[in-house]
């Protein structure tokens, strides 16, 4: 018979950090770090100011604990896919069009991955911080860029230049991966203009299905038919 466990409940201490750290990820989302106040972050969390210097030490480090927040977020959405891309592509038969339909394969299964996570409702906050990060990086891009972003294009990269014949490392390999990438951060980043255009009023089940059928489209197009120049 089966022992049912339950999940260990968070201490006053442990509950009083999350609630801070939510409610600081849309106060910095909102405002961005300098003109966020940690008094308006404090009200939002709905505890005493002083808990913020108690827990992180003051503002600063609670934005590092907010990115630090988004990264393990993101990590339990994206690692077991670069794993088992990773795993698979170890295994990579010889044959070149072996290698390029096993290359395309792990792509949408990756682009799958992603495309599930412009309708997850807890990404829309992350990619406020991210994108002021992005325009005016602190430490806190660094540790996105180590922990993630190097990763994902780095394993992109490498499934282009497998479905490709190119030769690892190309910077051809590197600019199309970035491409890449930017066909998905697209609806991550300009959501008004999405809805707008496609007359979308949210990310249902079957618009997200409707982009991952796109998204199929265009890399069967991209790397059944063309090649990447070195």
């Amino acid at each position: 018979m089966a022992v049912m466990t339950t999940a260990k409940p968070l201490s006053r201490g442990d509950q009083t950090r999350e609630l801070l750290i939510l409610a600081a990820l849309d106060v910095f989302g909102h405002s961005g770090f300098d003109a966020a106040s940690t008094r308006a972050i404090a009200q939002a969390a709905g505890v005493n100011q002083a808990l913020i210097g108690y827990h992180f030490g003051g503002k600063h480090g609670l934005y590092l604990a907010v990115f630090e927040h988004i990264v393990s977020q993101m990590q339990q959405r994206m690692v077991p896919v670069g794993d088992e891309v990773m795993r698979r592509l170890q295994f990579a038969p010889q044959n070149p069009a072996a290698r390029r339909d096993l290359a395309l394969e792990l792509m949408l299964l990756m682009f799958d991955a992603y495309t599930d996570m412009i309708g997850d409702r807890a990404a829309a906050g992350w990619v406020r911080l991210i994108l002021r990060e992005q325009q005016d990086p602190t430490e806190a891009f660094q540790l996105l860029y180590d922990t993630i972003f190097s990763r994902l294009l780095e394993l992109l990269a490498q499934l282009v230049a497998v479905a490709s014949g190119v030769e690892p490392g190309a910077e051809a390999c590197r600019v199309r991966a970035l491409m890449l990438l930017g066909q998905v951060l697209i609806f991550f980043i300009a959501r008004g203009t999405t809805a707008r255009y496609l007359e979308w009023t949210t990310f249902s089940p079957g618009t997200i299905a409707a982009l991952k059928q796109q998204f199929h489209l265009a890399l069967e197009s991209q790397f059944r038919q063309g090649v990447v120049t070195s």
